[in-house]
């Protein structure tokens, strides 16, 4: 996999830092590294931290995907990364219990906010209202089938 130029990284957290309070650096390099191989992560961009335990599930209504190919050119993968960042800032600031969520499925990279709840009953209660697929669980880094349809519920 290419290396990422310094100033993609560089301009990521650069920007970061302006949208969030007490954003670190971005490890992007290292982030899209672990989506081509574990087949996503997930980020906190108010902390700047991987959640390490609990489980995580999706926000619905801010999912974005891009071709998986955008993996293989690390600006347009930053540049992608930061445009998402930057329209749902409003999600993101300061709270510490939402995180960047990425996977890869279907040859796609999809990117959408994902809440850490640390109980596994209400993780498992939270996707079913949302209409979730599944939660991920940190720590056994498994996921868990909730019997949803992906969030795309039919209004009536």
């Amino acid at each position: 996999m290419p290396r990422v130029p310094a100033g993609a990284a560089g301009f990521i957290a650069r920007r970061a830092a302006r949208f969030f309070r007490r954003a670190r650096p971005v490890p992007l390099s290292r982030m899209i590294g672990d989506a081509r191989r574990s087949g996503g992560f997930s980020w906190s961009p108010a902390t700047g931290r991987r959640p390490v335990k609990g489980y995580m599930v999706a926000t619905t209504g801010r999912t974005a995907q891009f071709p998986e190919s955008i993996l293989d050119d690390p600006d347009a993968a930053a540049r992608a990364i930061d445009r998402y960042l930057h329209d749902n800032r409003d999600i993101f600031e300061n709270r510490k219990d939402i995180y960047l969520g990425c996977w890869i499925e279907d040859g796609k990279m999809w990117l959408e906010p994902s809440m850490n709840i640390p109980r596994r009953a209400k993780a498992i209660r939270l996707a079913r209202e949302t209409d979730q697929i599944a939660i991920y669980d940190v720590r056994t880094r498994g996921y868990i089938d909730t019997g949803g349809a992906g969030g795309f519920l039919q209004e009536t």
